[in-house]
């Protein structure tokens, strides 16, 4: 019986856009890496392009959004590698296998008026918006500390999605589906057990 050859993770690189604090994204994305057991990249800051907000409804069209910021990925040199277990790569790649932007942008859908985060998985985009998951947005008191466990939830089922993981029908799981704030609060920051088997036995794959 021979050895098989280990199948590296996929890489994933996150990418903060316009007015986002590059401190939160990174702390998040800290937490992120902790549960998805892999680095991820950190790369600088994109501005937020212009002509793409649809001015009469105030938001960016996700899939339009994420186009255009993809089209400038590559003016991007390598970033910082953030977390992960000992022993994974902790190298900067060229081209990532999925690109994460997390803005603060309000975002919509072709199947929602707004968005906490969407996906293009055929092009192994994802975008997180931070506009919806702060608490100044409902005119509540803020609470950075339930804002950072949002923003890393969201990450941790972002990043997932687009490295092979289904979403998961347990409402608790990282990977479940987030339709309202109360969802994404409702859920831990951790997978369930059976997505945790399925992502860490090396079933999930792109």
């Amino acid at each position: 019986m021979t050895d098989q050859p280990a199948v590296a993770a996929p890489s994933v690189a996150v990418v903060p856009v316009g007015k986002v604090a590059v401190e939160e994204v990174e702390a998040a994305l800290s937490r992120a890496a902790r549960v998805l057991r892999r680095p991820l990249e950190l790369k600088t800051a994109l501005p937020l392009p212009q002509g793409v907000e649809e001015r009469e409804r105030g938001q960016f069209r996700a899939a339009v959004l994420m186009a255009r910021l993809r089209s400038t990925f590559s003016q991007l040199g390598p970033g910082r590698m953030i977390g992960g277990e000992s022993g994974a790569s902790d190298k900067p790649v060229v081209r990532p296998d999925a690109i994460v932007f997390v803005t603060d942008a309000d975002l919509f859908t072709a199947k929602s008026d707004s968005a906490f985060a969407a996906i293009l998985a055929s092009q192994r985009l994802g975008i997180v918006s931070l506009r919806r998951l702060r608490e100044a947005f409902y005119r509540r008191t803020a609470d950075p500390g339930k804002q950072r466990a949002r923003l890393a939830k969201e990450l941790i089922r972002v990043v997932a999605r687009l490295t092979g993981a289904p979403e998961c029908p347990t409402l608790e799981c990282a990977l479940g589906p987030t339709n309202m704030l109360a969802d994404l609060d409702l859920k831990q920051e951790k997978l369930c057990r059976a997505c945790s088997l399925r992502m860490f036995q090396g079933t999930v794959r792109i």
